[in-house]
């Protein structure tokens, strides 16, 4: 469920309140978080959908990103967090939740848990309002 901490995070994003406030609706979020401990590196793609709330997207992991899963979601933008499920495609067929928030600095952090996965304060870039964050 590796995959999954990446949707994750791209869900965060858009609960930033200076992404709302600058972002027009309907977004898709394309992100990379790098590999750190037992997870590897996601690609995230996620579709917000602003009336709703509601995220979708997919996340891909693995030798040239060949494993992928399809996740779904909300987020909630008075406390900026999200959350969502995620379903590997083919493969193993598995699955895992995904939990975080956007913090002030425009980070995400994400936490994904699953059978066989235990991913923790995942940090992914998307919003940098003075420039560069943590590494």
């Amino acid at each position: 469920m590796r995959y999954a901490i990446a949707v994750g995070a791209v869900a965060i994003t858009w609960t930033s309140g200076a992404a709302v406030a600058q972002a027009p609706p309907d977004r898709v979020f394309v992100l990379h978080s790098k590999a750190t401990g037992q997870c590897p590196a996601l690609d995230w793609h996620i579709g917000v959908d602003d009336p709703t709330h509601t995220l979708s997207g997919m996340i891909a992991w693995g030798d040239k990103m060949q494993s992928i899963a399809r996740a779904n979601g909300t987020f909630n933008l008075t406390n900026h967090t999200f959350e969502m499920k995620a379903q590997e495609v083919g493969g193993q067929n598995r699955t895992a939740e995904i939990a975080g928030r956007v913090r002030q600095d425009g980070w995400l952090v994400a936490n994904i848990t699953g059978p066989n996965i235990s991913c923790h304060s995942v940090i992914i870039p998307w919003y940098r309002p003075g420039g560069p964050g943590p590494g």
